[in-house]
């Protein structure tokens, strides 16, 4: 009896460990199952990115912590061209969270590589913190596909120093074209090689750069009507826009001996002290001041000067980059995507970076030369406390604007073109701002119309909504 006793025990035993082995197995399989494979951006493994890649691994671990069902696969990626995102997107192999430039949304919805976020924003906290007009380049069919996090708007920066030596007053904050040029004319020395304007003239920032002058003159790149795109850039105001671009070389004589320049090379020129007046929107200043030396205290800023013509204006792009959830990530990585995007988005770490950059550029002997324009209220708390940072490291955090030139400023911010904004920039319009500045004889109406006809057919009549 003991004997069977025994055995029975033993069969007992041997039951339940091999219930208690599968169980086991379930519940690991189960979990594995469970967990959520997200995609995350991480920079390109090079020397330059090496602190950047810290960060994001450093971020992923705290990520990760806070969301035990979630694990992160760092994925390289970089938007620098559409070509190279398009190849990704077709292999499946971009992140669940893309960062895109802000012209992008019109694009990423047609293809259905968007996905809503409105859901989402309602319930995040710091949505009160934006800017309402900050989410207006990711509007699109009455929803909102994208959250902002970097911006810029096109403003002037000038030599302070030049216009004091030259008895040339500063620009005021309602100056006019007619102002712009009479001051660009007084600061042309062309015996010292010295330009009163350097514009961006190759590569599609010269188109970039024409669109600032079309949105002066109160025209627009595409106008959206009845369920229809149509090129705008062959009207009357787009017409003196590129009149005034032909007339700033071939009629005041203002621009370098050397016009053909590019982003970089503009604020070489202008760090150089050969123009006195360039535009920017936010990185440009930081290669005159730390590449060429330019002293800080020279460089001041204005805003755009007012198009002549009747719907003359203020104005200058709105661009930045913002972050969307990529519709190509599997439905039950949405929710995960949201965590990762919001994820100490405008928290502490963003501080302690700014920190970290003061220090370097302290111990380079070098300043963080960017202009600040964020998407957010200045009523916001992490707005004021990146305030009190850049008050804490005034020696080497730059900042620039009064009062009421940062209040005046997103006044005069225009969204960039929503259909093909890249194509307009670099294949349209960028042949015509050389076409006027090689050839005195170029006609600007021809230009812009024969080019808004071409681009109307080629693209904006094959858009579908």
């Amino acid at each position: 009896m003991i004997l069977r006793s025994g055995r029975k025990i033993t069969v007992f035993l041997l039951i339940a460990s091999l219930l208690a082995f599968t169980f086991a197995t379930i519940v690991t399989v189960s979990a594995a199952e469970n967990t959520i494979e997200l995609k995350v951006v991480i920079d390109p493994d090079t020397p330059d990115n090496k602190a950047r890649i810290e960060a994001t691994l450093e971020r992923i671990k705290r990520f990760e912590a806070a969301n035990p069902g979630i694990k992160c696969k760092t994925i390289p990626y970089t938007y620098t061209t559409r070509q190279n995102f398009f190849v990704m997107q077709a292999a499946h192999n971009a992140p669940d969270v893309i960062d895109v430039w802000a012209t992008e949304c019109p694009m990423l919805v047609a293809k259905g590589w968007a996905v809503p976020l409105d859901n989402y924003l309602k319930k995040w906290d710091k949505y009160s913190w934006y800017s309402p007009n900050s989410f207006d380049p990711f509007r699109l069919n009455g929803k909102i596909w994208g959250v902002p996090w970097t911006g810029y708007v096109k403003h002037v920066i000038y030599n302070k120093r030049m216009f004091k030596e030259k008895g040339v007053p500063e620009p005021n904050l309602r100056w006019t074209w007619k102002d712009f040029v009479a001051a660009a004319v007084k600061l042309t020395d062309k015996e010292k090689g010295i330009a009163g304007f350097a514009p961006m003239t190759r590569g599609s920032e010269a188109g970039w750069a024409l669109s600032d002058l079309i949105y002066q003159a109160g025209g627009e790149i595409e106008t959206y009507r009845n369920g229809k795109y149509t090129a705008a850039f062959g009207s009357p105001e787009a017409i003196r826009a590129l009149q005034f671009l032909k007339d700033l070389k071939w009629k005041y004589d203002v621009l370098p001996a050397n016009w053909s320049n590019g982003w970089t090379d503009v604020f070489n020129v202008f760090g150089s002290g050969k123009a006195a007046i360039v535009w920017d929107g936010d990185w440009g200043r930081n290669v005159a001041i730390n590449g060429q030396k330019m002293n800080p205290r020279d460089v001041g800023v204005a805003l755009m000067p007012k198009g002549d013509g009747p719907k003359g204006r203020q104005a200058g792009v709105q661009g930045g980059r913002f972050f969307v959830i990529n519709a190509l990530c599997p439905p039950r990585n949405r929710d995960a995507a949201w965590k990762w995007l919001t994820f100490e988005l405008w928290g502490e770490g963003n501080i302690t970076r700014l920190e970290s950059e003061a220090t370097e550029a302290r111990q380079n002997k070098q300043y963080r030369a960017q202009f600040e324009y964020f998407p957010l209220k200045p009523t916001s708390p992490f707005y004021k406390q990146w305030e009190a940072t850049f008050a804490k490291h005034s020696d080497v955090l730059l900042s620039w604007g009064d009062e009421a030139f940062l209040n005046a400023l997103p006044k005069t911010a225009h969204t960039e073109p929503p259909i093909e904004a890249q194509v307009v920039y670099g294949q349209v319009l960028a042949p015509i701002v050389q076409a006027v500045l090689s050839d005195k004889n170029a006609a600007p109406a021809k230009l812009l119309k024969e080019a808004a006809a071409k681009f109307q057919k080629e693209y904006l009549d094959n858009v579908k909504e």
